[in-house]
């Protein structure tokens, strides 16, 4: 299997920089060691496209979209009418798998992993950022922990998961991840920040 290289690596070996006040408010990185999935069915499939998925899967696809099932290490996320994504391990065969279940009649496999790259906004102050440049409700009872919404960052499109209280998960084409990572790092020099791998 081919090695995945960082879309972000020059950035990343920048390091971080001080806040206006000197200090560090943020860490920003980049999430390392997962897989991308996509599962796609039609209309009148998708009953089926849901049941052999479950059987791979440990647990039904979620229902609504922006809902995420969290199944055996994975998340499962609805991210269109009869689409959506599995987040795995690297080191799990996912998509592989749900291949060999799910049949061309009923839907599609689309491995995604080499497309994307997911960067890390953690902090206190990470919710201030990501305001700076996305057009949605970031309060913590608007969008809570643990839901998603397909966005755009600066006139750049991008899935936004909320992973923690403090802690968000950028999903960008790896074409846009490092125009994505500049806008960050540019919009959080006021706060200062550090970088993570």
């Amino acid at each position: 299997m081919f090695e995945r290289r960082s879309a972000i690596a020059s950035a990343l070996a920048r390091g971080g920089r001080d806040g206006a006040d000197g200090g560090r408010r943020l860490r920003l990185g980049e999430r390392r060691g997962w897989s991308l999935t996509q599962i796609a069915g039609f209309p009148d499939t998708i009953a089926e496209l849901g049941k052999a998925a479950a059987r791979i899967l440990g647990a039904p696809l979620p229902e609504g979209i922006g809902e995420i099932v969290a199944a055996d290490g994975r998340q499962l996320l609805k991210t269109g009418p009869e689409q959506f994504w599995i987040l795995a391990s690297e080191l799990e065969d996912i998509a592989g798998r749900l291949q060999a279940a799910i049949a061309p009649a009923i839907g599609s496999v689309t491995p995604l992993s080499h497309s994307r790259t997911c960067i890390t906004v953690d902090g206190a102050a990470a919710r201030e950022l990501l305001a700076k440049g996305i057009p949605l409700d970031l309060h913590p009872e608007a969008f809570r922990v643990g839901r998603f919404a397909q966005t755009g960052l600066h006139h750049t499109p991008v899935l936004l998961l909320r992973a923690g209280e403090d802690r968000y998960e950028i999903f960008a084409l790896r074409t846009f991840a490092l125009s994505v990572w500049d806008w960050l790092a540019d919009a959080a020099l006021p706060l200062g920040y550090d970088v993570v791998v």
